[in-house]
């Protein structure tokens, strides 16, 4: 049995024009951790719930999300301004309508994939800096940011996180497409 061997996240994928947008924007608050992870939106592994149980058989994680994408329509959205996180320097873009991610991320979390704990609520975004150097007229800018155009986000992936010796490596274990109607 071939067990998930790093923490290992359930994400959205935004769609490429959307995420080389958001890639430019980390990019440009040199962000080394945020530079090296991509673009997308956390379902399972960071708030809500933790991340996936390391114990399981991946398969069947597999076979749960390949049900559940049978089910879910790609979500039509477009971010809201950005914000951060209360008494953190964690900013971020919110959704205009966040049920689409709630629903999904409902679905996954009542599954049979199992999951270690978060301390923190659900709450869909895409992180754009983490940095705890960050200025005060470096924030002013990051929250002037807007991206305002409507896109679809279709595809759900299992990524994990591999860190060491202060490398981050993102590996993507699997990918399916949503596919109920939109």
């Amino acid at each position: 049995m071939e067990n998930f061997k790093y923490d290992t996240y359930i994400v959205l994928e935004l769609p490429m024009q959307i995420s080389e947008q958001v890639m430019t924007i980390k990019r440009a608050f040199k962000d080394s951790f945020q530079m090296a992870l991509p673009a997308d939106v956390t379902i399972a592994g960071s708030s809500g719930v933790g991340v996936l149980d390391p114990a399981q058989e991946p398969s069947v994680v597999y076979s749960t999300l390949d049900k559940i994408s049978l089910k879910t329509k790609p979500i039509r959205t477009s971010f809201l301004e950005v914000t951060r996180f209360p008494s953190t320097n964690i900013f971020f873009f919110s959704f205009k309508n966040e049920t689409p991610f709630y629903d999904l991320h409902s679905k996954i979390a009542h599954s049979n994939i199992r999951f270690l704990k978060s301390e923190f609520p659900f709450k869909p975004h895409v992180t754009l800096c983490t940095r705890s150097s960050i200025t005060e007229a470096e924030m002013k800018k990051l929250l002037a940011i807007k991206l305002d155009e409507e896109f679809i986000i279709d595809t759900l992936s299992v990524c994990s996180l591999e860190v060491s010796n202060n490398k981050i490596k993102d590996h993507l274990l699997y990918k399916v497409k949503l596919n109920g109607y939109l």
